[in-house]
């Protein structure tokens, strides 16, 4: 039976990401219960490559983490899915101080939906004075009330690089290996999204980039594709150089690649191409109504922009897929090194796809739970379609994946 290889695309889009989360966690259920025998008989897949954008890069890098750090095959799913739930449970608010930040950020965005604008002159220096401030206050909080936490706000609730260390503390072991994995092209292959702001060049750190070079994975970039200019100042790779000769100065992927797709086929050899992307898309395509209020304008912007630069990744991949389609028999050894990809895009029902941008800001555990779970339903959706393939599974562009369960 043939093993399909297949590179996961973990788009941006905030706190929605948790439904990444879930998603992922669904397509790692299914490898964990295959690698324990418990589905014979069945349609099979690898996980050649995952690659991401913002939130999608922390849920892509996380997962990463896990399947390659595990000391043993059989802990890899199991390792890798803890990994993934683990950051979101930490990345929530979860103390007295962190709620009362949400809660803040939450009506900040709502004011902006409406149309007023608070936005400070110097959004990035705003920042950092509160990132400032926040450290004296949890120490004072623990001093005058120890162990209540009234107003404790964690480190890594607020510093992108803490966050890291404390959810990924494998990484640093596993960083002496990144030169051998790029060597060997180990998979699954981790692909991240960013733009260099002085030059305005793409950049998709590599796992099988060699890191001596500054482009392959590292804490680091993992902020750089997660860096909103609006909350945090341009992030830097140390000894990395733009092609100006410049310290390279990177902000959020969502401006270049939403997540990197293309990376998958091209300059890669055939026998390392996946036969599949499967796409977790946060920002839905279609809306049933006009937007007419500032919000529901603000919102579809927002949705646009963060699907162009993925639309314009698959649309590469669909280009190649009609040349090997229409080659003639002169022509196709000029297309050797290219195969047919199919692609599946996993979306959030409609319901839950037009939530507006606040609701991408939101850190409660109310709204993190709830994403993940419906992620971790959608996933679970998915996974019986493409096993029976005797299922109409909808690939793009003609729709998205799950568009046979929607319709009915």
């Amino acid at each position: 039976m043939e093993t399909r290889q297949v590179a996961i695309a973990c788009q941006g889009g905030g706190m929605h990401g948790a439904f990444t989360c879930g998603v992922l966690d669904a397509i790692l259920e299914e490898k964990e219960r295959r690698s324990q025998g418990q589905v014979p008989g069945r349609r099979r897949f690898e996980i050649a490559s995952l690659s991401g954008t913002s939130a999608g890069a922390l849920n892509a890098f996380m997962a990463w983490c896990g399947l390659l750090a595990a000391e043993t095959p059989a802990e890899r799913y199991p390792q890798a899915r803890a990994q993934l739930n683990h950051f979101w449970d930490i990345f929530q608010a979860r103390t007295q101080g962190e709620r009362l930040l949400n809660e803040l950020a939450r009506q900040y965005f709502r004011w902006q939906e409406l149309g007023v604008s608070v936005r400070p002159p110097l959004p990035a220096y705003a920042y950092e004075g509160l990132l400032a401030a926040l450290g004296p206050w949890s120490a004072l909080d623990s001093a005058v009330a120890p162990g209540l936490g009234l107003g404790e706000v964690r480190r890594e609730y607020y510093d992108f690089l803490a966050l890291l260390r404390a959810t990924a503390p494998q990484f640093a072991q596993l960083r002496q290996r990144l030169p051998a994995i790029a060597r060997s092209k180990q998979a699954p292959r981790l692909l991240l999204g960013a733009v260099e702001i002085l030059t305005g060049r793409f950049e998709a750190f590599d796992s099988w980039a060699d890191p001596a070079g500054g482009r392959g994975i590292s804490l680091e970039a993992v902020a750089a594709s997660g860096t909103l200019p609006e909350v945090r100042r341009a992030q830097r790779i140390a000894g990395v150089k733009n092609a100006d000769g410049k310290a390279a100065l990177y902000w959020d992927g969502v401006f270049s690649q939403n997540p990197p797709v293309r990376e998958f086929a091209a300059g890669t050899e055939r026998a390392r191409t996946p036969d599949e992307i499967w796409v977790i898309r946060i920002n839905p395509q279609r809306r049933d109504e006009e937007p007419l209020t500032l919000a529901a304008i603000e919102d579809r912007r927002n949705e646009l922009a963060g699907n162009l630069a993925l639309n314009q990744e698959l649309r590469f991949i669909q280009k190649v897929n009609e040349w090997i389609g229409a080659a003639k028999p002169s022509q196709r050894g000029v297309l050797a090194d290219y195969k047919p990809i199919r692609i599946h895009i996993i979306t959030m029902a409609k319901d839950k796809a037009s939530l507006g941008i606040a609701s991408k800001f939101d850190r409660s555990a109310a709204f993190v739970d709830a994403m993940r779970a419906h992620g971790l339903a959608r996933g679970r959706a998915f996974m019986p379609l493409w096993l029976d393939d005797s299922t109409d599974l909808v690939a793009w562009p003609e729709g998205d994946a799950l568009d046979v369960l929607d319709r009915g």
